[in-house]
């Protein structure tokens, strides 16, 4: 079986400063439910426990800066299962930057308070969308949220696309569990620590409890990629060209 036939995407981590104000956006603009707070995360999922996941990390001005120029992160597309739940978000006043229209029905785009874009939608098809100047929607008192959603797509910028195409295309053979897609530009920042500036700063994959992580070790580093594995073979990460961490976990 292939190293990369037993992997799923489970979630983003993304560093911001001042968590109170980024759980505010993710709840009342992308309809996140609140999960848990752990020490400095924000853990979010979905309003039916279909196992939607999302997660922040706090990380104050005292320890970490904003961005300099362009981020790593680009955009992030959102897919919700029910078009309902992205009009009773408009409906409720979600902060949208473009609101958009495609055969299934809403979507929008909206900056977080750390400038990260997210566009959330429930298509089949974006090429469907279509920008309109408002929503056509009322107010929905009784609605909480998504019922559901996954992270479709991540678009980066990079300052060298073709090496990034590289790794998440050539060394995971085109199975990498998330779609991802590479913008070329220059920035101070583009392949900094991820602890230093507010930014994405890990995607987190989950494997199968009896899934050979040793294994997968032997071959990153066969490809020249350097690789922590901890002591009892259940966390594996290494870094893309980006220094975006890449955690694979396996399931408790």
């Amino acid at each position: 079986m292939s190293l990369f036939g037993q992997m799923d995407f489970h979630s983003p981590v993304l560093r911001v400063n001042d968590r109170d104000k980024n759980i505010d956006f993710y709840q009342k603009t992308l309809g996140f439910k609140l999960f848990s707070e752990e020490n400095a995360l924000a853990i979010f999922t979905d309003w039916s426990h279909a196992g939607s996941r999302f997660v922040i990390e706090e990380s104050p001005a005292v320890r970490t800066r904003m961005v300099k120029g362009l981020k790593k992160l680009q955009k992030m597309v959102i897919k919700a299962a029910n078009a309902d739940d992205i009009a009773a978000l408009l409906a409720n006043g979600a902060e949208t930057t473009k609101i958009l229209k495609g055969a299934n029905g809403y979507a929008f785009e909206a900056l977080s308070p750390e400038n990260d874009l997210f566009l959330l939608h429930a298509e089949d098809d974006l090429t469907t969308l279509k920008e309109v100047e408002e929503a056509d929607v009322r107010p929905q008192e009784s609605f909480e949220g998504l019922s559901a959603y996954k992270v479709e797509k991540l678009i980066l910028n990079v300052p060298d696309k073709s090496k990034s195409q590289d790794f998440y295309q050539g060394l995971f053979q085109n199975q990498f569990p998330l779609s991802v897609d590479f913008v070329e530009g220059q920035g101070d920042d583009l392949e900094t620590a991820p602890h230093i500036a507010w930014d994405l700063e890990i995607l987190e994959v989950r494997v199968a409890p009896d899934y050979d992580l040793a294994a997968l070790k032997t071959y990153l580093e066969e490809q020249g990629q350097e690789v922590y594995l901890d002591k009892k073979e259940k966390v594996l990460v290494l870094s893309d060209p980006s220094r975006i961490e890449i955690w694979f976990r396996k399931l408790s």
